[in-house]
């Protein structure tokens, strides 16, 4: 994804909003000599251009020209941003060149009940700086080493340091590969993982639960490590928990009508359906007990799930908005102003700056259909910043 000469003519096009990130003052702060960690905003369109902002508002231009190939993921890594694709891609100059990092992500082969691909999911990549920046990518690649279906790299994602990932238990899984398609850390350092098994993607799917407690994979405590669930891994699955739908005969097939994505609150893991049949729900065992949650709009694909700051929990839906957690009543509540009416949330991303006479500010941004939004409140009030047509934000 290295650019082409016919990248650097979109790369001349200019836009009337754009402007460098002048001095200015916020509520009596110097943000330019004031600030001690300042951040970069990157976020990707649906063209499958690259932009950057470095306080969610002054828009700092094209970063990267379109290129036709619709983002999936983003996530930085020490000095470096990573960018799932069709394929995974590392750049190590702020998103003006990227080199092909990795090749066999995970994809799924369906729609959502509203006609949109399963593939905008940001939890199939995640930086780990607690692992000294170890990368995760959820991955296909069919080497028979691969059996958890991940590729980890402990060099910020960069070119030739991928490697897979240890079998979660000593004499690994048998003849069955299996395919992590989404990842969450705890506040804990626990890290889960949400997987499928089956003869196909067009067979039943069977979700499974794995954690592993730290990077050390030769460490046996800290391998890959399946759930043992009651009465099975995920809600709304075959052989158990099939939520009031009549099992298929016997001998038949039977495709499974959810998509989970894994995130969580602190050390709550939460589960959300992408394909829009079942909601939410949650586990305070590492995904050994399940309940539900209520709240969520139905019939409704959820896309996105972040908890920013681990002080509030945010999830993104196709149409309907954005949700919120209310933790007193263990509910979900909309949580639209500012953001108008059928807006689609496909990522969702925390920030913030210190300042060197200690002052935080934090900061959440969504990138959605209609352009990127910020909150300055814990994600109660939302303000237009940048408009367009949005798929990830980091």
């Amino acid at each position: 994804m290295r650019k082409s000469p016919l990248f650097s003519i979109f790369g001349l096009l200019s836009l009337a909003a754009v402007s460098i990130y002048s001095c200015k003052k916020t509520e009596g702060i110097d943000n330019n000599n004031g600030i001690l960690t300042p951040y970069s905003l990157y976020f990707a369109d649906t063209a499958g251009a690259l932009f950057k902002t470095n306080d969610g508002r002054t828009f700092a231009g094209v970063v990267f020209p379109p290129d036709g190939s619709t983002s999936r993921a983003l996530t930085a890594s020490g000095n470096n941003l990573l960018w799932a694709k069709n394929k995974l891609y590392v750049s190590n100059n702020d998103g003006k060149n990227f080199n092909l990092t990795y090749d066999t992500l995970t994809s799924f082969p369906d729609f959502t009940c509203n006609g949109s691909a399963i593939n905008l999911n940001q939890s199939m990549l995640v930086n780990l700086p607690k692992w000294d920046n170890r990368v995760y990518a959820t991955s296909e690649a069919t080497s028979p080493n691969n059996w958890m279906g991940l590729v980890a790299s402990d060099n910020n994602g960069n070119i030739r340091t991928w490697g897979f990932e240890a079998s979660y238990d000593t004499f690994g899984v048998g003849t069955m590969p299996i395919r992590m398609k989404s990842l969450t850390m705890l506040a804990n350092g626990t890290l889960c993982g949400l997987a499928y098994s089956g003869p196909s993607n067009n067979d039943l799917l069977h979700y499974r639960n794995f954690v592993k407690a730290g990077k050390d994979a030769n460490n046996y405590e800290n391998r890959w490590k399946e759930v043992t669930a009651n009465p099975d891994n995920i809600p709304y699955i075959f052989m158990g928990n099939m939520g009031g739908r009549p099992l298929p005969p016997y001998g038949a097939t039977y495709t499974d009508t959810s998509y989970f994505y894994l995130g969580h609150l602190n050390n709550r893991l939460i589960a959300i359906d992408g394909k829009c049949n079942y909601g939410a729900w949650y586990s305070d065992d590492k995904g050994a007990n399940w309940q539900p949650y209520a709240g969520l709009p139905l019939n409704t694909p959820l896309l996105c799930i972040e908890s920013p700051f681990e002080e509030v929990c945010l999830v993104g839906t196709a149409g309907k908005g954005l949700y919120i957690l209310n933790v007193q009543t263990d509910q979900w509540e909309a949580n639209n102003k500012g953001l108008g009416d059928n807006l689609t949330v496909r990522s969702i991303a925390a920030k913030q700056n210190v300042y060197k006479n200690g002052t935080v500010r934090k900061f959440i941004y969504l990138a959605t259909n209609k352009g990127i939004y910020e909150s300055a409140d814990g994600g109660r009030n939302w303000t237009l910043t940048i408009a367009g047509n949005f798929v990830s934000v980091n």
